[in-house]
């Protein structure tokens, strides 16, 4: 039994043995392979000390570290710079021509001459159809934002709020026909614009859909400004009759 016992200590000896061979083998290969690899990235920077090595280290792991904020300062960053993309379409495109169509309106406003504005505007305040539709219309068109609202010193006072409501709300829905209504808004439609324009080039719509789209717009901001303007003069007559109040 002594003799059985020390064979298997004998062997036991002999696995230990081969496992610490074997991890002293591969530690060598490991150093080994460190060793290559450190050669490698020196000779890669020129030659570089073990201390700008270590640090070098150490900075890779610092930028891990602060990784996912780097992500998130990329993609916020990211977002202002696709804005300034846009932006920068606009000084390109459609900026100038919004100078000229400003210029060749105002010009057509000239041409007319203001008194026979004047009395279209007159004409146009007489029935709540034309006042609350053609008014604002022509207000808009040849006055533009915010110089529209003046033409309702043409109206009476019972008419004037009403009349504020409807051009107020119109200075947006032309803007994808005539832009020189209200230039300084015109991120508005632009907006939209940017990704009809997007779609058309997708195939997702059909080409000059946004065309379709801004004629639609100004018809459905005729319609709500005409509701807006009935429905806020006969409000502003309830109010006035509550504070005896005569118009």
């Amino acid at each position: 039994m002594l003799a059985q016992h020390a064979d298997m200590a004998v062997q036991n000896l002999h696995i230990a043995g081969s496992v610490v061979s074997d991890a002293a083998l591969h530690g060598k290969l490991a150093a080994g392979h460190s060793a290559n690899d450190f050669v490698v990235l020196a000779q890669a920077e020129g030659g570089i000390s073990v201390e700008e090595f270590r640090q070098k280290l150490e900075n890779v792991q610092q930028e891990e570290q602060l990784g996912w904020l780097t992500a998130v300062g990329k993609y916020f960053i990211g977002i202002f710079q696709k804005g300034g993309e846009v932006f920068a379409g606009f000084v390109t495109g459609i900026i100038p021509t919004l100078v000229v169509l400003m210029t060749a309106f105002y010009a057509i406003t000239e041409l007319v001459g203001e008194e026979r504005v004047h009395g279209l505007a007159r004409g146009a305040g007489r029935i709540a159809l034309t006042r609350y539709t053609v008014l604002p219309l022509l207000a808009v068109f040849f006055l533009t934002n915010p110089m529209a609202y003046t033409f309702g010193s043409f109206l009476e006072e019972k008419h004037k709020p009403a009349f504020y409501d409807a051009a107020v709300s119109y200075v947006h829905p032309p803007l994808g026909l005539f832009p020189h209504i209200n230039p300084g808004e015109y991120f508005v439609w632009g907006g939209v614009l940017v990704a009809l324009l997007e779609l058309e080039r997708s195939g997702a719509v059909p080409s000059g859909y946004h065309i379709n789209v801004a004629i639609w717009y100004a018809i459905v901001g005729l319609i709500v400004i005409l509701l807006k303007g009935m429905l806020t003069e006969r409000i502003t007559a309830i109010m006035a009759r509550r504070q005896g109040v005569e118009l």
